[in-house]
């Protein structure tokens, strides 16, 4: 396993996740055996603002539902983490990321719809937000796949480097 970076086709959005940190999100997937699990990505933005790097991955809060193939993202103990890697680093949240088991990394209409209430929230102050979606078998055949959800305009999958 590898650093990952993702891009636009016209290299306005990227995204780079280090290999800690995807080998985190592998292990919370093996715990969700077959069922969908998630967090919250957070991280910063280059100089340029056009590559997000995630520094931190959150676990699956306490209060979150599952089932084989759905997921509800509680938000107990996020704030609070949250708060915590704003002070100490000025990293903020940048997006979601989700296991869909043994299925593609694709997102279903439920994860567009979420993730463009996400972009126009005022609450999550995120306009364009990113999502992260592992599937397959994360002890054998799995595949991440990255999307950003840029307000008023369609998602854009930007493509592995």
């Amino acid at each position: 396993m590898a650093d990952l970076e993702y891009w636009s086709d016209n290299r306005r959005f990227g995204l780079k996740i280090a290999e800690e940190k995807l080998s985190q999100l592998l292990k919370m997937c093996i715990r969700a055996g077959t069922n969908e699990t998630g967090g919250i990505l957070v991280g910063f933005y280059t100089e340029l603002e056009s590559c997000a790097v995630i520094t931190a991955v959150s676990g699956v809060p306490s209060d979150s539902r599952s089932g084989s193939n759905w997921f509800n993202r509680g938000t107990s103990g996020l704030q609070g983490w949250l708060n915590h890697l704003w002070n100490q680093n000025k990293q903020y949240y940048l997006g979601e990321w989700h296991f869909h088991p043994y299925e593609s990394p694709h997102p279903s209409q439920t994860d567009i719809k979420q993730m463009k209430r996400i972009a126009f929230s005022v609450l999550y102050q995120c306009p364009e937000p990113l999502l992260l979606i592992v599937g397959g078998s994360p002890t054998d055949k799995w595949d991440v796949k990255a999307y950003v959800f840029p307000r008023n305009q369609s998602f854009i999958e930007l493509l592995k480097k």
